[in-house]
């Protein structure tokens, strides 16, 4: 009897310690109550990088849940934030321009008011912005998708701690050229 409850005792203490965790989550939406839903994406071989299996999730936010902007630091060999505490709302911005896609010419997004028309010009792609040539490989589209984040949970399961992580949807993408959906 003692060993069955001494292995009782070890499995609750040791459930504690996996509630808490860091994962990779692909944000497709915010809720008014306080959650986001996307796909969690799970670690390759041992948890470490690559692509696995992606389930879809719902994870509720803390109320008082920290935002930031995250960058890769070699270092640690991980993802850390990078500047102020962007709130919810910042949240709510980067999962909306990931939800609309955008247009960079040259790093900026363009407004509603520009006009880009991309073409083939003898068998080589042509862009122009507002009827003026621009070189081609200034060009980057971003279709519509999710916003790429590392979320921390406490015990309870509740995000206390979201990283924008560069990626699909993600902030950053603009500093590279003549990238597409497609490609």
């Amino acid at each position: 009897m003692k060993k069955y409850l001494l292995v009782a005792i070890a499995s609750v203490t040791l459930v504690g310690f996996v509630l808490a965790e860091e994962f990779t989550l692909q944000i497709t939406s915010i809720a008014e109550d306080g959650t986001v839903t996307g796909k969690k994406v799970a670690g390759g071989k041992g948890g470490k990088g690559g692509f696995g299996k992606a389930e879809e999730v719902t994870v509720k936010l803390a109320k008082d849940v920290k935002v930031h902007k995250g960058k890769y630091d070699a270092e640690s060999k991980g993802f850390a934030s990078d500047g102020d505490d962007l709130k919810l709302a910042g949240l709510k911005a980067a999962v909306q321009e990931a939800q609309d896609g955008s247009v960079l010419v040259a790093g900026k997004s363009i407004s509603a008011k520009d006009a880009l028309e991309l073409t083939m010009r003898d068998g080589k792609p042509a862009a122009k912005l507002n009827g003026k040539d621009i070189p081609f490989t200034d060009v980057t589209v971003k279709g519509k998708g999710p916003l790429t984040t590392r979320v921390t949970t406490g015990d309870d399961g509740v995000a206390t701690t979201i990283l924008i992580t560069p990626g699909v949807g993600g902030f950053g993408m603009g500093k590279k050229k003549a990238k597409t959906d497609n490609e």
